[in-house]
């Protein structure tokens, strides 16, 4: 009996038997259950050929038990040399490689009422962070649905941004953009200086310029109040305050010569007040 005449008998066998069994390119049966083992050339591949229409595929591996599908092992290596090296396969040889030589896709990953799709481990445990290892490399840069970078922590770009502004706002003290030129905390970039925000209580120009000395700082010029009262969140009231002293006069009743202060308040209107009357002031920076 010829070897071809064995070879068909045993197809056979198989077929009727419900043994399992599938033919390889090379000529050898695959078998379940055991390994094996190729023989001749050692770099001689396995072929599996098939020619099948639209969802259908060349093999088909299915567990109806709880185990898994497919399992694949290898000992290959990486050539991390460069960017091609390690996209090259004869140079870095995946344990799995998927080719689609036509214009569709590659692959496909699905799960059925699952919360996580699958899990990309380096090394032996995924509690152990590897900051040093990227899970792939790619040089596709179009956005992919599902996984554009625009949402970061479930917020969006606009969303993030707001939030810089915000955190930029607090943590100097509300001056938002005004203090980029480094204002100190609860002041805001006015005329070249940084005044405060809120007001501070009433008081005598004499301690009012004795308290923004002391804070290493100076009383407001009305020109700065003027320019300050337009910006929001700065609200001059009924009169605040400013650094100019107003020139000598003497009241005709008393004879006493008064001298006082010049003051704006947030209709814009400039006054006047004697040094020695009290009034809500501000301080400058620079």
């Amino acid at each position: 009996m010829s070897s071809r005449t064995i070879f068909a008998a045993a197809i056979a066998v198989g077929i009727l038997t419900g043994a399992p069994f599938a033919a390889a390119d090379t000529g050898d049966p695959v078998r379940e259950g055991i390994r094996n083992p190729t023989t001749g050339d050692a770099e001689r591949e396995t072929e599996i050929i098939a020619r099948t229409g639209k969802d259908t595929y060349g093999t088909r591996q299915s567990n109806l038990g709880a185990g898994g599908g497919a399992i694949y092992g290898c000992r290959s290596t990486l050539d991390t040399s460069s960017p091609v090296a390690i996209a090259d396969p004869e140079r870095s040889t995946p344990c799995v490689r998927i080719n689609n030589l036509s214009s569709g896709k590659a692959f496909d990953f699905r799960a059925k009422d699952t919360p996580i799709i699958g899990v990309i481990q380096s090394g032996g445990s995924i509690l152990s962070p590897k900051p040093n290892v990227a899970p792939f490399v790619t040089n596709a840069n179009g956005v992919a649905a599902g996984l554009n970078a625009d949402r970061v922590d479930s917020l969006g770009a606009s969303e993030i941004i707001a939030q810089a502004v915000q955190a930029a706002k607090t943590a100097a003290g509300g001056g938002g953009a005004n203090n980029a030129a480094g204002c100190p905390a609860n002041t805001v970039l006015v005329g070249g200086g940084c005044i405060e925000n809120a007001p501070r209580a009433a008081a005598t120009y004499a301690d009012a310029a004795a308290a923004c000395g002391g804070a290493g700082r100076r009383l407001v010029p009305p020109d700065v109040l003027l320019h300050a009262r337009t910006l929001e969140g700065i609200d001059l009231g009924g009169g605040e305050m400013s650094a100019d002293i107003t020139p000598a006069s003497v009241v005709l009743v008393t004879g006493v010569i008064v001298q006082g202060y010049a003051t704006v308040n947030d209709a814009g209107a400039v006054g006047t007040a004697a040094q020695t009357v009290p009034s809500p002031f501000r301080c400058i920076t620079g």
